[in-house]
Order: structure tokens, then C-alpha cells, then sequence
């Protein structure tokens, strides 16, 4: 590969999640992640929230590290947030992303504005990979994974775009 195809490869963005890898089994979730995927598939982001103390949690789990409750509910949350931190992926390691060209990704932890702390790992769409920064605004869009249309994901675009 020559310098000048590299540089390009490098700066086109991710326009879509990543195909050929593994996605989440809908038949097999465990019941206190089922809503995160319900609402996806709505169109929302849903949040586990724990009913005795309020605190947002994610990744869900059926008891709350703050209170010890086993209750929670399902918020659905604005979507809108920042990049709390991010890495660019450009060497992969998966063979899907390696035989279909997927290179450069990235993955991005996004901190939403309901609770500091509050962070999804997901990707930032329709932005260079260079263009990605700390504290970069963002908000949720949601895509069909190709590989399974039934799983619904939540992928971030810069606040910007609409």
C-alpha cells in the first residue's frame, strides 16, 4: 500500500457498524438486559435505573452496586453526550473486520448528560477518525446490524449533523 492510499484509508469515517461480529443472542439475553434491547429496537435508549436509589447504571445488572437493590426500571434517556474517551482501531485482530476492509474504526465511550459517570461504549458515525476528540459532542442514532437486522444498535453521530 502506498503513503498516499494509507492516509486516505485513515481518514475515511465509519458509516455503519462493523459487520461480521458477534452480535447479542435476543432469544438468550438475560431478563435484566432485555430492556436496553426493547428499546433500541424502539428507537430509544433505554437505561437501567435503579428504583430505590434513582442511579443510572450500564452495562445493566440485576442488583445496583450503589444500594443494593434488586429493583430497576427502564429510562429512557436523552441519547446526547460527549466522547469520554476513544481509541482507533486501524490493525484488527476479528478476521471479519480484517477480510472486509473495516479498517480504521473506532470505539468510543460516550458519557451521556443524564449522570456523570453514565457511559456507553458504542461508535461515532460520519466523522473522520482524526476528526474525533475528547469532549466531542455527540448524539444516539440507531442502525439494524447487518448481520441480524433484528439487533438494533445504538451508534453516536457529532451533534452537529442531523
Amino acid at each position: 500500500m502506498t503513503q498516499q492510499s494509507e492516509t486516505a484509508a485513515k481518514s475515511r469515517p465509519m458509516t455503519a457498524p462493523l459487520e461480521g461480529v458477534p452480535l447479542p443472542d435476543l432469544e438468550r439475553v438475560p431478563d435484566y438486559e432485555c430492556g436496553f434491547w426493547e428499546g433500541t429496537r424502539a428507537g430509544e435508549l433505554r437505561i437501567q435505573r435503579c428504583a430505590n436509589c434513582g442511579r443510572f447504571r450500564h452495562l445493566p445488572t440485576p442488583m445496583c452496586p450503589e444500594c443494593s437493590s434488586l429493583q430497576y426500571d427502564w429510562t429512557q434517556v436523552s441519547g446526547r453526550g460527549f466522547v469520554y474517551s476513544f481509541v482507533i482501531v486501524r490493525h484488527p485482530v476479528h478476521p471479519a473486520i480484517r477480510e472486509r476492509e473495516q479498517t480504521p474504526y473506532n470505539i468510543c465511550m460516550i458519557e451521556l448528560e443524564e449522570q456523570e459517570g453514565l457511559r456507553v461504549c458504542s461508535n461515532v458515525l460520519q466523522v473522520a477518525p482524526e476528526d474525533i476528540g475528547i469532549g466531542m459532542p455527540v448524539r444516539v442514532a440507531f442502525m439494524p446490524a447487518v448481520d441480524d437486522p433484528d439487533v438494533v444498535l445504538p451508534v453516536f453521530l457529532p451533534a452537529s449533523e442531523q
